[in-house]
């Protein structure tokens, strides 16, 4: 692989979209339909807080809304995790497999809306996150009611993260107010500068 292909963050190989393998993919597999054609920003927040509040090796872990699945890789890469990656749109896997071989990790897959996830299929998980997830005013409802399902569960921590869009800052309001969650302001500079939210909910 050359340089210009691909690059490293947190000891992750991340291919750009102009290597062979994901031009591959996008060109003969069917694309992405719900904005999951590239690696966004959030996810990054997200394993930047994992690594100051790092989790026990071996916990379960459910990324949600996964999209190329990379915070799933970095979890199983640095803690060892039991990692379980979903996403509504099944054409995101593609990516997340190119990225798991290429990155020497498996990680589990399920594809599910927010909405089709049960407090039984959150018990047992340590950590449930997502990364720019809460993007439309119509996701509000069904990831305030997921969190509530994973509070129930026992679900030991759910972080998700975005640059502050108005959706996600209503879905924290509300996890505040029902759960005492907590809005933290978090900025990275790698893999680019991403200035935005996470919020935490511990159960």
């Amino acid at each position: 692989m050359a340089n210009e292909d691909y690059y490293h963050v947190n000891d992750l190989i991340i291919l750009k979209k102009k290597h062979s393998l994901i031009k591959h993919i996008t060109e003969q597999l069917p694309t992405p339909e719900i904005h999951g054609t590239k690696v966004w920003g959030s996810s990054f927040m997200i394993m930047d807080y994992l690594k100051k509040h790092t989790p026990d090796a071996g916990s379960e872990i459910l990324e949600i809304g996964c999209g190329w699945g990379l915070l799933s890789i970095f979890c199983a890469k640095h803690f060892d995790a039991l990692v379980t990656a979903t996403d509504a749109d099944p054409h995101v896997f593609s990516f997340l497999d190119a990225h798991s071989i290429i990155n020497e990790v498996e990680i589990d897959q399920l594809v599910a809306r927010y909405e089709e996830l049960k407090i039984k299929d959150l018990k047992g998980y340590e950590l449930v996150l997502g990364g720019d997830i809460c993007f439309w005013d119509e996701l509000v409802d069904p990831l305030f009611s997921l969190v509530q399902k994973a509070v129930k569960a026992k679900v030991g921590k759910i972080i998700i993260a975005d640059p502050g869009r108005p959706p996600f800052l209503e879905l924290a309001k509300r996890c505040e107010e029902a759960f005492g969650g907590e809005l933290l302001d978090w900025s990275i500079t790698k893999p680019r500068k991403v200035d935005g939210n996470l919020l935490v909910v511990e159960s």
